[in-house]
C-alpha cells in the first residue's frame, strides 16, 4: 500500500482515517483465504496467540473460535471499531483487545506464548520492518507466522533467527482488487491517498481503469504474498 501524501503509514492516525477504505476493501476481497487456511490448519486449541496489529479481527475471530486464547493487538481506534462490529456480528464477546503500539510492548507483556501472528503490519511499525520483525523472537514466542508483501522497500528476511528454525517459507500471487460502490468512492479514495483531488488526465485513467462486476466498480490489482512459519527448538 501507498502511504496518502501527507500521510505516514506507519503512524496510528492514518488507520483511523483509513479504516473506513480498510472495510470497504475486506468485505469484496478473499485477500486472506490462503493465510487462514494455513493458521487453522497450525494453530492448535489452547494455544496463547498475540496477533500483531489485528484489525477488523478477520485472522483473530477465526483463531478464538477454534479454542486459542487470542490477543489482538490494535493501536488504531478506528479499526478496533470494525472489530467491535465484527464480534458483534459473529456473537463474540470475549476478545481481549490491547490499544497499545508494537513498540510499547515488553518481554514481561506476553512471554511465554504459543504463537505470534504478523500479517501485512510490520512494516507500519514505528521502528521499521527490520527491528519490528527482530522483537518478535526477542519475546521468545513458540511459533511466529509472518505474512508480507515483499518488495525492495523492506529488508530481506532472513531463514535463522538464533533458536528458532525456519518451518516453510511460501510465495503466491493473490486478487487485491478494490470494490466500490459508485464512481464517487473511488475518487474519495483516492483523494485521501494522494493527498489532493486527480487532475483531469489522472480522472481519465481512472475510469478506464474500473471494471464493471457483480453490480459493483472495480479497480483490479494482484499481491505477491510470501508467508513464513518460525518454532522456536526446544
Amino acid at each position: 500500500m501507498v502511504a496518502a501524501a501527507g500521510h505516514r503509514i506507519d503512524t496510528v492516525a492514518f488507520w483511523d482515517q483509513y479504516a473506513k477504505w480498510y472495510k470497504l476493501w475486506i468485505e469484496h476481497t478473499h485477500y486472506h483465504e490462503k493465510i487462514l487456511g494455513v493458521l487453522l490448519a497450525m494453530a492448535r486449541p489452547g494455544w496463547k496467540v498475540l496477533d500483531i496489529g489485528a484489525g477488523n479481527g478477520i485472522l483473530s475471530l477465526p483463531l478464538h473460535v477454534r479454542g486459542c486464547e487470542v490477543i489482538a493487538l490494535e493501536p488504531s481506534s478506528g479499526m478496533r471499531n470494525l472489530l467491535s462490529e465484527k464480534m458483534v456480528e459473529k456473537k463474540v464477546d470475549a476478545l481481549p483487545v490491547d490499544g497499545r503500539v508494537w513498540e510499547e510492548i515488553s518481554c514481561h507483556d506476553y512471554g511465554d506464548y504459543d504463537l505470534f501472528i504478523a500479517c501485512n503490519t510490520l512494516h507500519v511499525t514505528g521502528i521499521g520492518f527490520g527491528e519490528a520483525l527482530a522483537k518478535t523472537f526477542r519475546l521468545r514466542p513458540k511459533n511466529i507466522f509472518l505474512v508480507v508483501e515483499p518488495n525492495d522497500s523492506y529488508p530481506s528476511v532472513r531463514t535463522s533467527f538464533g533458536e528458532y528454525s525456519l518451518l516453510f517459507r511460501t510465495f503466491y500471487e493473490t486478487d487485491n482488487s478494490y470494490a466500490y460502490h459508485h464512481f464517487q468512492e473511488v475518487v474519495e479514495h483516492w483523494t485521501f491517498m494522494k493527498g489532493r483531488s486527480p487532475e483531469p488526465q489522472e480522472m481519465e485513467e481512472l475510469q478506464k481503469r474500473i471494471v464493471l462486476r457483480d453490480g459493483h466498480l472495480w479497480l483490479r490489482d494482484r499481491a505477491r504474498i510470501m508467508m513464513c512459519w518460525w518454532k522456536r527448538n526446544r
